[in-house]
């Protein structure tokens, strides 16, 4: 059966650009190209194909294609990471970076990352461009399964969102409930706005519910209680 437009599916991936991965589901490969992480979730993700879950070019090359078989897509950079475009290289007073700044170290400005490129006097040239934009990339992929479990389309896009797992439950017939990791704003700055993506998923995938609960627990830390200590006995 060919893939069609809002079709959920489990997709394994590698994207690579002139030969040399920079990304994959496959934690094998990962470590191969030499870019695994040890928090980072590997294996296939859930994606609603034509819903921009993927790259432009590789959402557009999913529909018609046939689950169980490995296809290849070389993806011009306009439909990939974007053109690279000169206004994103800004000027940045070395007072605003840290310290110690060389050539290509990745820094933080104003909340967005960007690499040193160049130095002028006390002023750093830093692009803020994504670090593949202007390139063509190439991804080998394979569609493993349809998903068809609107539980598992939830849960599925809560992960490909948060780079979390998450449990999400159906219980009551008038709300869904997901299990939100404690602190999770403080990990996750775009937090408030993913809340809301994951609802709006979760409207469409549940017609029938009034609401979305976000439940996070707070377990009490285990203390440790110290043992009152032994009376000293008299000879």
């Amino acid at each position: 059966m060919a893939i069609e437009n809002g079709n959920y599916i489990k997709l394994s991936y590698t994207g690579s650009v002139n030969g040399a991965p920079f990304d994959t589901t496959d934690a094998e490969e990962a470590k191969k190209a030499g870019i695994f992480r040890e928090n980072a979730m590997y294996g296939p993700v859930v994606v609603k194909v034509g819903a921009g879950h993927v790259l432009p070019g590789v959402d557009e090359d999913l529909a018609g294609k046939e689950i169980g078989q490995e296809y290849t897509v070389v993806v011009p950079a306009e439909k990939a990471f974007g053109e690279h475009k000169k206004d994103e290289l800004k000027a940045v007073d070395k007072k605003a970076l840290p310290q110690k700044v060389s050539m290509l170290d990745r820094v933080t400005v104003e909340g967005r990352e960007g690499v040193v490129v160049n130095k002028v006097g006390n002023r750093y040239l830093v692009d803020f461009n994504h670090p593949l934009a202007g390139q063509e990339v190439t991804y080998v992929y394979k569609i493993e399964e349809m998903v068809e479990d609107p539980i598992a389309k939830l849960a599925g896009t809560i992960r490909l969102f948060t780079g979390r797992e998450m449990k999400v439950s159906n219980a009551h017939k008038n709300f869904i409930s997901v299990e939100v990791p404690p602190m999770m704003a403080m990990y996750n700055q775009n937090w408030m706005m993913t809340e809301y993506m994951i609802t709006q998923e979760a409207f469409g995938l549940f017609p029938e519910i009034e609401s979305v609960k976000f439940v996070e627990t707070f377990p009490r830390p285990n203390l440790k209680v110290d043992e009152p200590a032994e009376e000293k006995k008299e000879e």
